[in-house]
C-alpha cells in the first residue's frame, strides 16, 4: 500500500498533546509517589499478594520516556526542526 497524506485538524492534534502531556504528568506523579514511599500491590478481594510497586514504576517511567520522545517530535515538527525521514 503507498503512502497516503491524511490531513488531520490542528484541534485534533492539540487534543492528542494535551492528553500526552496529561499522561506524562500522571505518571511522573505515579513514580513521585513510589519514590515517596507508596507501594501498588496485586491481589484479590482486598488482600494483597504480591507486590507491583517496582513492575509499575517501571511501566510509569517508559510512559514518561515514551511520551517525551513524542513531545519532542511535535515540537520539532512545529519549529521546522524534525528530521523526518522520507522514504
Amino acid at each position: 500500500m503507498g503512502d497516503l497524506d491524511r490531513l488531520v485538524p490542528s484541534g485534533i492534534i492539540e487534543q492528542w498533546v494535551y492528553h500526552l502531556r496529561r499522561q506524562r504528568s500522571r505518571a511522573t506523579d505515579a513514580i513521585w509517589l513510589i519514590d515517596q514511599g507508596f507501594t501498588l500491590h496485586d491481589g484479590q478481594n482486598g488482600v494483597p499478594s504480591n507486590d507491583a510497586t517496582a513492575r509499575w514504576r517501571e511501566e510509569q517511567e517508559t510512559v514518561v520516556a515514551e511520551v517525551t520522545a513524542l513531545l519532542a517530535l511535535y515540537d520539532g515538527i512545529n519549529l521546522g526542526k524534525a528530521d523526518i525521514d522520507q522514504d
